[in-house]
């Protein structure tokens, strides 16, 4: 009975935890209410999870709340913009540790697999949340230049920047560059100076290119340069890295393919061009008495 609750457990916190990180994200704007900001503080997503979920994992967990991991944890989680905290994610890590573990000793018997369980139980949610999080990271860079084309072309037509981006918004695909944007529209319209929240954004993100379009921005402004000349540039710019790092993985895929090929693939030829050779010598219809017999035949 034990081993059957156990497994039913753990495959019920593994659905959980994909229900949090499949879910999406909430809308950014308000039609009725334009002066609500959709970003929550860490106070509000500790609660937007339930508050039993929130006031359990915040007494277990309250000695481990200074620690750098669940500093870097609520990063991702923030970044992600996902409905659960950082001490809650770990109260849930905590409970696949313990269910991993006595799944494994009372269905196998054998106990030293139970580390190796325990420790699996608690790192598949960084897992899941890691591929998450550099998969909305890869999607970001890879609609960067478009989106900034549009900026420029906005700004060509004789918009200025916010304007340019509650155009897009609005008539665009969505797309996760342009979300981010969505946030710097709504910080900016409930007060934040537009660098601030322009530098909000590069913090938040990480992005070298997303860091570029920041500064392109800002010194554009300091400086009196044309936005719409220093996004082109940037634009530009931007594509020739991207060119330049796709010749830098085709270059390596040639090299990569050789493990493959050398270990996989070759082989596989041997054994069914020389497989039949090797038959037939091993019974002897090679030599010359095995030759006449086939000629007999």
């Amino acid at each position: 009975m034990y081993p059957v609750i156990i497994t039913l457990t753990v495959f019920g916190l593994i659905f959980i935890l994909y229900g949090i990180f499949s879910s999406k994200e909430e809308p950014l704007f308000f039609e009725k209410r334009p002066h609500l900001v959709e970003i929550k503080t860490k106070a509000k997503r500790t609660k937007s999870s339930g508050p039993a979920l929130g006031r359990v994992s915040m007494f277990i967990n309250k000695p481990f709340s200074k620690m750098p991991y669940l500093k870097g944890l609520q990063e991702k989680l923030d970044f992600l913009r996902l409905p659960i905290g950082a001490i809650e994610l770990l109260f849930v890590k905590e409970l696949l540790m313990f269910i991993a573990g006595a799944g494994v000793f009372y269905t196998m018997g054998a106990s030293q697999y139970v580390l190796i369980a325990a420790l699996v139980g608690f790192l598949l949610p960084d897992f899941m949340l890691l591929a998450k999080y550099r998969t909305r990271k890869e999607e970001i860079v890879r609609y960067f230049p478009d989106t900034v084309d549009l900026l420029d072309l906005c700004i060509g037509a004789g918009l200025d920047f916010l304007s340019s981006i509650a155009w897009i918004v609005d008539k665009s695909r969505p797309n996760p560059f342009m979300e981010e944007l969505k946030v710097v529209f709504n910080d900016i319209r409930v007060g934040k100076p537009r660098v601030q929240a322009l530098k909000d954004m590069a913090k938040r993100l990480n992005i070298p290119d997303i860091s570029s379009f920041v500064r392109t921005i800002v010194q554009s402004e300091r400086m009196g340069v044309s936005i719409e000349e220093a996004l082109k540039n940037l634009s530009e710019d931007t594509r020739e890295l991207r060119f330049q790092n796709g010749e830098r993985q085709a270059i390596k895929a040639s090299i990569k393919i050789l493990v493959p090929l050398l270990f996989f693939i070759l082989p596989v030829i041997m054994v069914v061009v020389a497989g039949p050779i090797i038959i037939k010598f091993t019974q002897g219809g090679l030599t010359p008495g095995g030759s006449m017999s086939l000629g007999g035949m």
